[in-house]
């Protein structure tokens, strides 16, 4: 570029040089220098008028033949404007593929620009969200999307969860909505039809009360008969093993279908909204004095409880008796002969905190997310020989849910387990003045 300007000036210095030099011969040098400046200039304005023309009439064409620094502008606008084209072609090229992905999802896709207005949608879309096309481009989406659920959870921005509402143009259709960010402010929005699945795990949910309620009565019955004949094993020396056994897991099976009751009542009622208070100190204490007599003669663990102060909580004393009860008892199961568990309530800025914290065998890491599943039993921990039916840590995090509350498991092989019940500030009693306190 430097070149190509030295080249210019030169040019000009020429044209003056010679401008003057005629000038001088005729004796009007002044008249001859302005000339040449004119000629100059004109030939400047010449160029400025090409450019402007090539550019104006197609700036994909060939760029029109230039001398000296308007040859090498002519040449750089060219390469400009090629480099732009196919920066244009392979983001057209992008997005269109983008487009035939979406458009070949069973899945509803939807784009939205910062302003919440709708920029392209696929096929699934349309049958799922009732939008038309082109009719809803450039439409807001909370406009066409009315349902209450939806537009708070648009509004709010806080999408690291899914929103579950009723499809607008089938109110028996359940849908997923999940809302995404990209680019500069734009949203990108799925919507899955979960219908089926719900049906299904409402039908898994149904199948599990109905067996549980109608093997209840014949299993009563078994073991009423074999407590019976149990009474007179002393005369038959050879039955009294196979009676204890039958005995073991007739209670086994009265264990399991008592928690799969009380899993499947917890589960279709919605979370836990009663204001009765409820002191977790006591109830600690409670469960710690029943865990203690609970242990098997001969054995003994250390239980320890300590709260700050009188903790209070709004909620459902009886389920959180069963939910503390379970992770209390669960330590103990684990712990070996001689053990320690620590039971600890405290409150603070986040809300208020129960932990269960044993010495015991541990769990492994791996296992940790997948404890609360249904009938799970990790191979060391979760032992059949330890009696448990699989679901107590199941009832746990649910009874936690429909309290608004979340379990933190943390535990290592041979380094014990800690179970944390993490529930909201504003379940606390007096959360209100903690929170001012916490501003101040």
């Amino acid at each position: 570029m430097q070149n190509h300007w030295l080249r210019e000036l030169h040019r000009l210095a020429w044209l003056l040089a010679a401008s003057a030099a005629l000038g001088l011969a005729s004796g009007y040098p002044l008249l001859f220098l302005l000339l040449g400046l004119a000629l100059y200039s004109g030939w400047m304005l010449w160029q400025l008028r090409r450019i402007h023309d090539w550019l104006k009439a197609d700036q994909a064409g060939e760029p029109p033949h230039g001398h000296g620094i308007w040859g090498y502008v002519f040449d750089r606008i060219y390469r400009l404007q090629k480099d732009q084209q196919s920066i244009r072609e392979k983001l057209e090229a992008d997005v269109e593929y983008l487009h035939a992905s979406f458009t070949s999802l069973s899945d509803a896709v939807v784009m939205i620009n910062r302003h919440g207005m709708i920029d392209w949608c696929n096929p699934a879309a349309v049958r799922f969200l009732g939008l038309r096309l082109p009719v809803d481009l450039r439409q807001p989406i909370v406009n066409l999307l009315r349902d209450p659920r939806f537009v708070d959870y648009f509004e709010q921005g806080h999408f690291a969860d899914p929103v579950i509402i009723s499809a607008p143009i089938d109110q028996e259709r359940t849908l997923s909505v999940h809302i995404t960010r990209f680019g500069q402010g734009n949203y990108l929005l799925f919507a899955r039809d979960i219908s089926e699945i719900l049906r299904l795990e409402q039908m898994r949910k149904d199948f599990v009360s109905n067996v549980s309620h109608e093997l209840r009565t014949p299993l009563t019955v078994l073991a009423g008969y074999i407590d019976n004949f149990s009474l007179f094993a002393d005369r038959n020396p050879a039955m009294k093993k196979p009676l204890e056994q039958m005995a073991q897991n007739a209670r086994r099976m009265e264990n399991l279908l008592r928690d799969l009751l009380e899993l499947s009542r917890l589960e279709t009622l919605s979370n836990e909204t009663h204001k009765s208070q409820v002191n977790l100190q006591q109830l600690l204490a409670m469960i710690a004095e029943d865990a203690r007599a609970s242990l098997v003669a001969g054995e003994s663990r250390t239980i320890s409880v300590d709260c700050d102060g009188p903790v209070n909580i709004f909620g459902h004393a009886t389920e959180l008796h069963s939910a503390l009860s379970n992770l209390v008892v669960n330590a103990c199961k684990y712990t070996h002969d001689g053990g320690r568990i620590d039971v600890r309530c405290w409150q603070d800025d986040k809300g208020v905190h129960v932990a269960v914290i044993d010495d015991g065998i541990g769990i492994d890491p791996l296992e940790i997310p997948r404890l609360t599943e249904r009938f799970y039993r990790s191979d060391r921990s979760r032992s059949i020989n330890t009696g448990g039916t699989g679901l107590g840590l199941a009832i746990v995090k649910r009874i936690l849910q429909r309290h608004e509350a979340e379990l933190e498991i943390t535990s290592a092989l041979g380094k014990g387990s800690r179970f944390i019940c993490h529930f909201p500030l504003h379940r606390a009693v007096g959360a209100g003045t903690i929170q001012q306190l916490v501003q101040q």
